[in-house]
């Protein structure tokens, strides 16, 4: 079914929002899911996988421990939700030259759009790699080296790296206005978007999905 890119942004904001966390999260997450669908990739898809993965798991369980050296999550797997948000909020450091290197990332795709952000905040051009995909972003241009198409749709990586850049190579990236979206997928991220329309008591936000995952926005 085709979707209108403010049709997609909502749903993913509702969705991430039911899945239990705080409204700044879901906020930058459907926009997240916007930039994704509009280059042509799985954003619905890969964020409904993820939400369903991620049902329940407490948030300091998956968000960076540090963010001094590697950054890694307790519980083993980062969300790229909360890494994404992060790396925007410390934007002047990449700017500035710093490397960072991620340990394992569910999703990783979604970390690009917050990638992109940066770069832009910041006018610095800014290069994220993980094996089979490296993006660079800079000047407003995007730059795409895709050897394996298969590399956007991981469910996880065991490990990604994001570097100041020299200039935008690779294929340009081409922006679409409409995306595709599978009905499974589409019905997931509706069901998770159905917990924000009843009244939260306290008994609904332990035994809901990601209790525990609000930042307090």
């Amino acid at each position: 079914m085709d979707w209108s890119l403010n049709e997609i942004e909502g749903l993913a904001r509702k969705a991430v929002r039911g899945a239990g966390y705080g409204w700044g999260h879901a906020e930058e997450a459907g926009k997240a899911t916007r930039w994704i669908c509009a280059a042509g990739w799985p954003g619905a898809e890969l964020l409904a996988d993820l939400l369903t993965r991620l049902d329940g798991v407490a948030y300091d369980d998956i968000r960076p421990e540090s963010c001094t050296g590697p950054w890694r999550a307790r519980l083993g797997t980062l969300c790229p939700l909360i890494t994404g948000a992060a790396i925007c909020d410390l934007a002047p450091r990449w700017a500035s030259g710093e490397t960072l290197q991620l340990g394992a990332v569910a999703a990783p795709l979604f970390l690009v759009p917050y990638m992109v952000w940066s770069a832009d905040r910041t006018g610095v051009p800014l290069m994220l790699e993980w094996p089979g995909l490296k993006i660079i972003r800079g000047a407003g241009q995007t730059g795409i080296h895709l050897p394996d198409p298969a590399t956007l749709s991981l469910a996880q990586v065991e490990g990604a790296t994001l570097t100041p850049a020299t200039s935008v190579t690779g294929l340009p990236l081409i922006r679409a206005y409409r995306a595709h979206v599978s009905a499974d997928p589409a019905a997931r991220l509706q069901q998770l978007a159905h917990r924000t329309y009843a009244p939260e008591t306290e008994e609904s936000r332990r035994a809901g999905a990601g209790a525990g995952l609000s930042d307090n926005d």
